[in-house]
């Protein structure tokens, strides 16, 4: 029972940027911000934490730590890589 309420937190503290203050307000910046780029195609902070929270529901034992972000966000670089790789795969199919 108490896992599930440190998951919550933790949870919501991610969600709300752990306390720092919006950079811009919600109103200009609708994705958030921009924390890497992947051949022109943004990752947003949003993107990571979100990533971290499902990663948390799986093993809520895990620390979340600095290198544990690091590491999620290159886990999404590369996934957005493999994906962008198979998108131009298959454009080149319909093309030929």
């Amino acid at each position: 029972m108490i896992m599930r309420y440190v998951f919550a937190l933790v949870l919501a503290l991610l969600i709300t940027g752990c306390g720092r203050p919006a950079e811009k307000p919600a109103s200009a910046v609708s994705e958030g911000r921009i924390i890497a780029t992947v051949n022109g195609e943004p990752i947003f902070d949003k993107d990571l934490k979100l990533s971290l929270a499902l990663k948390l529901k799986d093993d809520p034992s895990m620390q979340i730590k600095p290198s544990t972000m690091s590491e999620q966000l290159q886990t999404l670089i590369d996934e957005r890589l493999k994906l962008q790789s198979k998108t131009r795969e298959n454009s080149e199919i319909v093309i030929k």
